[in-house]
C-alpha cells in the first residue's frame, strides 16, 4: 500500500492564506458587531438619561464601554448621568477620560465647566469654559455659561460681556436675555430698550414669557406666581425659579431681608443643577458674610 503524500508547501500555501483570511474576516465582524452593540447601548443610556432614569443609563453605559472602551460618547453620556444622579467626582473622572479621548472636542471642556460650578469650584470652571472657547471661539454654551459664572462670582461686567456675545450668537436665547439684563441691572445700567428688543422675540407661549413679560412692568408679581406654578419643564413647576429673579428685583430695591427670604426658598426648593439655585446660592454667601 502506497504511503499517502503530504501537500507540498506550494499547495499548502493557497489553504494557509484562506484560513488566514477566514480569521480576519471573522475578527472583522466580530469587532463591527461589538461596535454596533455599543452603539445600541449607548443609545438606550442616552433614552434612559433623557427620562432622568440614571442607574439604568449608567448599566447600559457600562456595558457599551466594556465592548468598546474607545467610545467617547459613552464616556461623556456616563458623565452626565453621574452628575444628573449627583455624583460629580465619578462625572468628573469620566469626562477627563473623554477628553484624553478627544482633547479638541469643546463639549466635553464645558459639559465639565458645568460640574466644576455645581462643585462651587468657579476657578476651574471658568477655565474649562476658556478651553472650550479657545477650541470652538462661537461655542455658545460655552460663552453664555462663562458669564453666568461670573454672575456667581460677582463679577457683572465680564458676566454682562460674555452673556451679550451669547445672544448675539443666539438672539432668540430668552434666559440669555433675562440673564443679560440682570447683570446689567447689577451695573446700573439703562437696558430697556435691549431688552425689550429681546423680549419681542420670546415665543409668547412659552416659559419663560411670563417672567419677561413680569420684568417689563406688565405683569404683577402674584399672577407670575402663580403662572410659574402652573408652567412645567422637565415635570417641575417653576415656582423656586420665580423666587430667585423676585429675590433679585428685592436686592436692587435695597430690601435686603425680603431678597434673602426669597433666595433661600430657591436654595431650599430648587434642583442644585438649575442656574437659578447656584446663583441664589451665591447671593446668599454675599449677603450674609
Amino acid at each position: 500500500m502506497s504511503t499517502p503524500r503530504l501537500p507540498n508547501r506550494r499547495s499548502r500555501r493557497p489553504l494557509i492564506l484562506a484560513v488566514t483570511a477566514g480569521l480576519v474576516l471573522v475578527g472583522w465582524i466580530g469587532c463591527h458587531n461589538g461596535s454596533r452593540d455599543a452603539g445600541a447601548l449607548t443609545s438606550a443610556g442616552m433614552t434612559h438619561l433623557q427620562m432622568r432614569q440614571f442607574e439604568r443609563a449608567i448599566r447600559d453605559f457600562d456595558r457599551a464601554l466594556a465592548l468598546e472602551p474607545g467610545l467617547v460618547v459613552a464616556w461623556r453620556q456616563r458623565a452626565l448621568a453621574y452628575r444628573g444622579k449627583g455624583d460629580y467626582e465619578r462625572a468628573l473622572a469620566d469626562f477627563e477620560q473623554a477628553i484624553l479621548l478627544a482633547p479638541s472636542d469643546a463639549r466635553l471642556y464645558t459639559d465639565r465647566g458645568v460640574t466644576y460650578e455645581l462643585l462651587g469650584d468657579y476657578p476651574n470652571a471658568i477655565r474649562d469654559f476658556n478651553r472650550a472657547i479657545a477650541f470652538k471661539p462661537n461655542h455658545v454654551a460655552a460663552i453664555q455659561s462663562r458669564g453666568r459664572t461670573y454672575f456667581y462670582l460677582g463679577n457683572f461686567a465680564q458676566a454682562a460681556a460674555d452673556l451679550q456675545r451669547g445672544l448675539a450668537l443666539d438672539s432668540v436665547d430668552a434666559f440669555g436675555a433675562v440673564w443679560l439684563h440682570l447683570a446689567r441691572q447689577r451695573l446700573r445700567q439703562d437696558d430697556s430698550e435691549d431688552f425689550a428688543a429681546y423680549a419681542a422675540l420670546v415665543d409668547s407661549s412659552q416659559w419663560p414669557a411670563p417672567l419677561v413679560h413680569y420684568m417689563l412692568g406688565g405683569l404683577p408679581a402674584d399672577s407670575l406666581r402663580a403662572l410659574a406654578a402652573a408652567a412645567e419643564i422637565e415635570g417641575r413647576t417653576q415656582r423656586c425659579v420665580v423666587a430667585f429673579y423676585l429675590g433679585e428685583e428685592a436686592l436692587l430695591k435695597g430690601e435686603s431681608s425680603t431678597a434673602v427670604s426669597l433666595f433661600d426658598e430657591t436654595r431650599t426648593t430648587c434642583p442644585k443643577e438649575l442656574n437659578e439655585h447656584k446663583a441664589a446660592v451665591a447671593e446668599l454667601q454675599r449677603l450674609t458674610r
